[in-house]
């Protein structure tokens, strides 16, 4: 029997440090969250995956679930988790990301993100913590 999926899920972390940082990873002149694509596999394996995949950090906390939202095109939902690591660790980029920073949410404007969105998930995360 083939297995058949009704939708797809996105992961991203919104990974904070003790400062209150945000990690983001910038791809191709953009930034964008660390995450992507649960395989065969429950959520927080996919989401340790993908963060040691693009980051190197094995060691964070989810909190919180921040936001659940569709893409564009209505076939996938992107599930965005608020995660805490303690300090700053060293991070590890993959193949696929050129740089990361850790940013303070004030900031938030001095950055192009690959999507709008993304910096719509920032800014609920902006409103909660003041």
């Amino acid at each position: 029997m083939e297995n058949h999926k009704l939708f797809k899920v996105n992961q991203n972390a919104i990974i904070q440090n003790d400062a209150g940082e945000i990690l983001i990873l910038q791809k191709d002149g953009k930034w964008m969250l660390p995450g992507g694509r649960l395989e065969d596999e429950g959520w927080l394996q996919g989401l340790k995956r993908e963060v040691k995949e693009e980051t190197g950090i094995e060691n964070f906390e989810v909190k919180d679930i921040l936001n659940v939202d569709m893409s564009d095109s209505g076939e996938t939902y992107i599930v965005t988790f608020l995660c805490r690591v303690e300090n700053t660790p060293d991070v590890i980029l993959s193949h696929e990301h050129q740089e990361y920073d850790w940013l303070k949410l004030e900031d938030l404007e001095k950055y192009e993100f690959w999507h709008e969105k993304i910096k719509d998930r920032l800014k609920i995360l902006l409103r909660v913590s003041q």
